[in-house]
């Protein structure tokens, strides 16, 4: 049985957006809407991949959506590969002669900045990066940055929306078990706004989903969270909701039972940050409200 039923490409000023149906029939998506989903849906990267080769070697695709039923479930910055036309090869070549190396990171300061294949806004785009993502800058000319993405591939921002910082080569250390719990929740925080990305797990991508959130904030201060968040309410020692503190994970479960698909940071008074679902951003959330009060699991304290 296939894994899609049909597809379609829709063009936006020059770039390609794929939108691929998935069969509802098929046993990978025929579950709930939880982490086993999630997997599943990652576990298509390949079959992706190579369905856009075969179908669409010619065209740039920028985007992979992917639907089920009238839900998008993914949207997916994608990259394939396509024809080089001479003149943007031309193009390529006299940027190469007068590239300068640099080795630092860049902090993007738009709120949305277009990453492109080559450095003027002729090239076509490969990859959003949003306000507050943190770049690898591994070169620069005339007035744009070569940047190195999360996944290895190469682009070109505007010099004019990247901010350049000081490379931090390795990871402050932070003891004073306050001091961790005060460095993720200001970190947590710099983060609202952020958009929730499927399967992200850093700035790099564009945003993050639930549990990439608190994979990446806890990273911060020494603290290795496992992927998932049902992987995640395994580690640490179990808290009740009456005595839940800042720093400590909360889950919960959307279907409301014991199956755990989510995971936000306490931040006391009641709230939390999340990264929440598909279309909103990390926000921070009461969870004094009936709706998340009958959907909480448990809480673990990792700090």
């Amino acid at each position: 049985m296939d894994w899609y039923t049909d597809y379609k490409l829709v063009e936006d000023n020059g770039s390609y957006t794929l939108v691929i149906n998935l069969n509802q029939n098929s046993t990978e998506f025929s579950s709930e809407l939880g982490e086993s989903f999630k997997e599943n849906l990652l576990n298509l990267d390949d079959k992706i991949r190579k369905f856009v080769k075969e179908k669409f070697s010619d065209i740039k695709v920028n985007t992979v959506k992917l639907v089920l039923g009238t839900m998008v479930v993914a949207s997916i910055p994608f990259a394939a590969s396509t024809k080089v036309q001479a003149a943007e090869l031309n193009a390529s070549n006299s940027q190469q002669a007068s590239e300068k190396a640099l080795d630092t990171t860049g902090i993007v300061t738009a709120s949305k900045l277009n990453v492109r294949t080559g450095p003027s806004t002729s090239y076509s785009v490969m990859h959003t990066l949003w306000q507050g993502n943190n770049v690898k800058v591994i070169g620069e000319s005339n007035g744009w940055y070569k940047i190195q993405l999360s996944d290895g591939r190469t682009g070109w921002v505007s010099g004019t929306y990247l901010k350049l910082t000081e490379q931090q080569t390795t990871t402050p250390q932070v003891n004073d078990r306050e001091t961790k719990i005060n460095t993720v929740i200001s970190k947590a925080k710099s983060l609202l706004g952020t958009p929730y990305v499927w399967g992200g797990e850093s700035l790099q991508e564009g945003g993050f989903d639930c549990s990439g959130l608190t994979q990446y904030v806890y990273k911060m201060v020494g603290v290795d969270l496992n992927r998932i968040s049902a992987d995640q309410a395994k580690q640490g020692t179990t808290v009740s909701r009456a005595n839940l503190q800042p720093g400590d994970l909360v889950f919960y479960s959307f279907e409301g039972t014991s199956n755990i698909n989510h995971v936000g940071i306490y931040i006391g008074e009641n709230k939390m940050i999340h990264s929440p679902k598909a279309g909103d951003v990390v926000k921070i959330t009461d969870i004094s409200t009936s709706y998340w009060e009958s959907r909480f699991v448990t809480a673990k304290r990792v700090l």
